[in-house]
């Protein structure tokens, strides 16, 4: 205890000493709020004061820094530090600013600071505080109320409640800052609004009794107007006039911009200050709102600044081709004003513009106007001396008087049954006012009532065909124009060659030479459809009186798309039209409108002739250039043949059958529609007489050939589709039955049927002239005359099928009796009994022929009966012969083979 009571003691001596030594050299601090008009709505700015005692020495810094902290005063939360430098003066006074995130309102703030230099760091002062509103708050409030602020702020709000409120666990105040203030967190504000944003504040105050509190936030921009001019109007008084730039969104009462010009409240463009003429002036103009100030400022003499009002009660007395405007001023001290007005003068799409001077103009005339013509006159006058600007516009209208009109253009055209003169409508700066009738002469004088569209008299040029001289003129309210002669032809122009004429974008253009000795008086050119008729004919003309260098040129010849027209140029000799020219042609083409006409055929074999009629005239809409003509087979979609041809025939070589073919015509402008044909192609009757003339004649020439091949190679097609049988041939024993024959004297032949066995014997050379058997027994045996095999052959070779039985005769004995089925002649009654006799026996035919062993024709009967007998006999043919068996005088032939 008593080591605390000591060093308190001493800690008490050396601060007494201290001070003795160094007391504090701060004194006087003031602590305040910045003054705001809207300072009851929420205080920002801290403004702290002082003065230094300390003066500084000579060895001492000429600045001084000091150490300054701002503190919540209850919570004693430091919520800003900072150290300042100062530099000493002579009054020793010093001033620092601090601006609070939170109003100074929402609770009380606590300064205090301490002086540093480079040898020492003074104590703090006592603290300075200024109260807030929470200290015996007697309401619910929130703070900042109602103000302004920039786009882009983040604020911090503050709620400060009373004695016993309880603020909801909803509210938009959770931070607490002393016993009765809560804050936000600081919210921002990224957007203009026109309109106010509420912060509430929601407390519960007794038993389910909620109150709430709020704030209005205005968030915008500080002024930023521009381009301050002021300027007299009525030469004694300056007003003064700027623009506005952007937008503020500030509109309420407390937050919109006011403005003051030379210290004068004033409206937006609605700043009157005195003028003084030639005396430069300053305008100042301050634009203030609670978010800024924008400064503008204007010097000028007044009386270069003249802007002149707009005259008013504007007259008019108009003429003919004159009016005169009149009008007056609103101001006295115009009447001596020196200046100039400029006239603008409207007629339809033209405009006329014209400028006047004088002191106090107040009249002006305008001449060079049409007559019958609807004016808008627009006044607009200023400053001659000093030129500032123009005033505004004063307008008014009138229309001028009527004048007689102009000559009216005059032509002619030959129609079928008589003439026509033509005249155009004349437009109304032509006409002058309104034109009531037209008066011709023609011999005599005679009245037209005004047509819509065609103005024209028909008149028959008679027999004679003499020229008709024809004068018309216009009537209207002022009078009768002066008249224009024509003189119509008695005849048609002269014939021409008609040549075509080709388009230009759409319309046409003529040229020719001038002739001095061709036209006196120029040129006439003129164009109309081709294919209209007369009463429904529209003729345009030109008329051309002077051409450039020599070449005349009559150009925008317009007509219709798709219509023909035809373009005349006259000669005009003493006022008379001679034609030197004409031609014919589309401004544009189309496609045609028609079809060909009358299309048919004509078949000649397989040739096709196809033609057509041309399309008409008036739906060719362009030069035909040719024809498409495009063939199917019926039924079928795909073009057979595609021919282009320029003439309107086409020949096709078609194949028989129905064919469909489509006829178009083109243009430059496209193809028209089609024209379909069918047609049957029917095969050709001398082509198929012919076909078929040849067909047999190659035919009946194909069998001869072959005919004749065969006949020559007879015996190859025998041997190789019949050839002969192969002799059979027996090796070994064999036992069966055969017919042997022996020459007897006076003519007869023994023949006997007999069983052979072991027949291999060698033949000798006995055996070559007759038939010698071995038997070993005689079965049978028949007597035969000679003369029955035997005759002379003088017959050729084609007799063969009457020779001898083969059985009868043979060649070195090496064969038997072939089968007597072959080239039999013996009589059938005569066979009939040798053929039963060699019943199971066979005889082979050999094919061998002996003139001596022929028989005669009237011995048949008598060998069938032999045959006969030898029915199903079989006759080997041995290859053995015996000497005994030998036919004696008689020639045998060796078998021949085919």
């Amino acid at each position: 205890m008593s080591v605390w009571l000591l060093c308190a003691l001493l800690s008490s001596l050396i601060c007494q000493t201290e001070q003795d030594g160094h007391s504090l050299p701060i004194k006087e601090v003031k602590v305040y709020a910045e003054k705001t008009d809207t300072s009851d709505f929420g205080e920002w700015v801290l403004n702290v004061e002082w003065r230094d005692e300390l003066k500084a020495g000579n060895n001492e810094s000429r600045k001084v820094s000091y150490d300054m902290e701002v503190l919540r005063t209850e919570q004693m939360r430091t919520v800003h530090s900072e150290t300042i430098h100062v530099t000493p003066d002579n009054t020793a006074l010093h001033h620092w600013k601090w601006t609070s995130p939170i109003p100074l309102q929402c609770t009380s703030h606590s300064v205090r600071l301490r002086r540093r230099d480079q040898h020492h760091i003074g104590e703090w002062t006592p603290l300075y505080t200024y109260k807030g509103k929470d200290v015996g708050a007697t309401e619910l409030v929130v703070y900042p109320q109602d103000q302004a602020y920039v786009v882009g702020s983040n604020i911090t709000f503050c709620c400060i409640l009373e004695t016993g409120d309880v603020l909801l666990s909803s509210s938009t105040f959770p931070n607490r800052i002393s016993n009765r203030t809560y804050i936000t967190e600081p919210v921002h504000f990224d957007s203009p609004s026109n309109s106010s944003s509420d912060i509430p504040c929601d407390v519960n105050r007794g038993i389910s009794k909620n109150i709430s509190v709020g704030s209005a936030v205005f968030i915008g921009y500080p002024p930023d107007d521009h381009s301050l001019i002021c300027e007299t109007q009525d030469l004694s008084s300056v007003k003064c006039r700027w623009e506005q730039g952007r937008a503020t969104h500030l509109t309420a009462v407390k937050t919109k911009t006011i403005y003051t010009l030379n210290g004068r409240n004033c409206e937006f463009n609605k700043c009157v200050l005195p003028a003084v003429l030639k005396q430069v002036t300053n305008w100042t103009l301050i634009a203030k709102n609670p978010l800024g100030v924008k400064t503008l400022t204007d010097t000028a003499d007044p009386s270069h600044r003249v802007l002149l009002r707009a005259p008013s009660k504007l007259s008019h007395t108009a003429y003919a081709r004159s009016v005169t405007l009149n009008w007056t001023w609103d101001m006295i001290n115009y009447s001596s004003f020196p200046m100039i007005c400029r006239v603008m003068l409207l007629q339809r799409k033209s405009t006329y513009n014209k400028t006047f001077r004088g002191k106090g103009l107040s009249s002006i005339v305008l001449d060079h106007l049409q007559p019958f013509t609807k004016y808008t006159a627009s006044v607009s006058c200023g400053s001659d001396e000093h030129f500032y600007n123009w005033s505004e516009w004063s307008d008014i209208t009138f229309t001028t008087k009527e004048h007689i009109p102009e000559a009216v253009d005059v032509w002619f055209q030959h129609l079928k049954q008589n003439t026509c003169v033509l005249w155009k409508p004349l437009t109304q700066q032509q006409s002058h006012g309104i034109i009531t009738k037209y008066e011709l002469t023609k011999g005599e004088r005679r009245e037209i009532d005004v047509g819509l569209n065609k103005l024209c008299y028909n008149f028959t040029l008679g027999n004679e065909r003499s020229d008709q001289i024809i004068t018309v003129s216009a009537r209207n309210s002022a009078g009768l124009s002066p008249p224009s002669t024509i003189i119509v032809p008695g005849y048609p122009g002269s014939e021409v060659d008609l040549s075509p004429i080709i388009s230009r974008n759409g319309v046409f253009e003529m040229v020719w030479e001038w002739d001095e000795y061709d036209s006196t008086c120029g040129y006439v050119v003129e164009w109309f459809p081709t294919y209209t008729d007369d009463e429904q004919r529209t003729v345009e003309w030109m008329k051309i009186t002077d051409c450039e260098h020599a070449t005349c040129r009559a150009q925008n010849l317009s007509c219709k798309s798709g219509e023909k027209c035809t373009v005349s140029v006259y000669a005009c000799i003493e006022n008379k039209p001679v034609l030197r020219k004409r031609s014919e042609g589309y401004a544009i083409e189309e496609e045609p409108s028609g079809t060909v006409q009358n299309l048919s055929g004509k078949q000649n074999g397989r040739n096709l002739e196809l033609y057509w009629d041309e399309v008409p005239l008036e739906q060719q809409k362009g030069f035909i250039q040719g024809y498409k003509v495009v063939t199917f087979l019926s039924g079928s979609k795909t073009p057979v043949n595609t021919t282009m041809t320029k003439e309107r025939r086409v020949n096709l070589i078609l194949d028989p059958g129905i064919y469909i073919f489509s006829v178009s015509a083109f243009t430059s402008g496209g193809y028209g529609g089609n024209t379909t044909f069918r047609m049957v192609m029917e095969k050709d009757i001398d082509q198929m007489i012919a076909t078929t003339v040849v067909g047999c004649s190659a035919a009946t020439l194909v069998f001869i050939v072959i005919t004749v091949l065969c006949y020559r190679k007879r015996k190859w097609l025998k041997k190789l589709l019949y050839p002969d049988i192969p002799e059979p041939k027996l090796a070994g024993k064999w036992n069966t039955k055969g017919i042997y024959c022996t020459q007897m004297t006076e003519g007869y032949m023994k023949c006997e049927i007999q069983e052979v066995q072991s027949s291999e014997c060698p033949a000798t050379a006995e055996s070559t002239h007759c038939l010698d058997l071995i038997s070993s027994h005689q079965l049978k045996s028949k007597v035969f005359p000679e003369q029955y095999f035997y005759q002379n052959i003088s017959e050729s070779p084609a007799d063969v099928s009457y020779y001898p039985p083969p059985w009868l005769c043979a060649q070195k004995l090496t064969s038997i009796i072939e089968n007597p089925s072959y080239n039999m002649t013996i009589p059938v009654t005569q066979i009939s009994e040798l053929a039963l006799e060699m019943q199971d026996s066979y005889l082979p035919a050999p094919n061998f022929v002996q003139k001596d062993c022929v028989p005669e024709q009237d011995n048949v009967a008598q060998i069938s009966e032999l045959a006969l007998e030898m029915q199903d006999s079989y006759l080997p043919a041995p290859n053995f012969v015996q000497k005994d068996f030998v036919v004696k005088d008689s020639a045998c032939y060796k078998p021949q083979s085919t």
